[in-house]
């Protein structure tokens, strides 16, 4: 075993717990793939036929009726954002559940058909303020973000930002800060 394994193993268990997981976090981003998020900026508010939200800088957008996507200039291959009018009912049926349910289902729902398709893996979620549910995972290209923001019935706004790193969670706060319907 290296010295550094033998050290680690005299520590007491709650100092072992620590260092394992400071070198997990440092090895997570020794092995994290393409550029640093720059700055995000203020960015500037793009709205499709039901819904607005906020794009930060640098972001290369196009806008449909239903629908708002973008790339960033800086990884034009490794970062996606998309914003789109979706059926919570169809996504959890897809996934093998039943509707109605909840929000944080619904999420899960989402996370489970790209599991499926072995292109993402879900981290985890949160509730946000208003009801909206943000979840985290990876995506084949690398680090993913999740927004659900349910309107009435089975109608919702998903918002999805990918990136190379976890270093663009900024632009998604942005994003998914600015969600409203229209």
């Amino acid at each position: 075993m290296s010295e550094v394994g033998n050290r680690i193993r005299s520590y007491p268990p709650r100092m072992k717990r620590i260092v394992l997981a400071a070198m997990a976090v440092a090895l997570t981003a020794a092995c994290s793939s393409g550029p640093a998020a720059p700055d995000p900026g203020t960015g500037s508010e793009v709205c499709a036929d039901s819904f607005c939200v906020t794009v930060p800088d640098g972001w290369d957008v196009e806008v449909g009726d239903t629908y708002v996507s973008a790339h960033h200039e800086l990884a034009p291959d490794t970062t996606f954002l998309t914003a789109g009018e979706i059926n919570q009912r169809a996504l959890v049926e897809n996934a093998g559940g039943q509707w109605p349910t909840t929000t944080p289902e619904v999420a899960r729902a989402f996370w489970t058909l790209l599991e499926r398709a072995d292109v993402g893996t879900f981290r985890r979620s949160a509730r946000m303020l208003g009801g909206a549910e943000r979840s985290w995972g990876q995506h084949e290209s690398g680090t993913m973000w999740h927004l659900l923001y349910p309107l009435e019935g089975e109608d919702a706004i998903g918002v999805e930002l990918r990136a190379p790193n976890d270093s663009w969670e900024q632009h998604a706060d942005i994003v998914f800060a600015s969600v409203r319907s229209l």
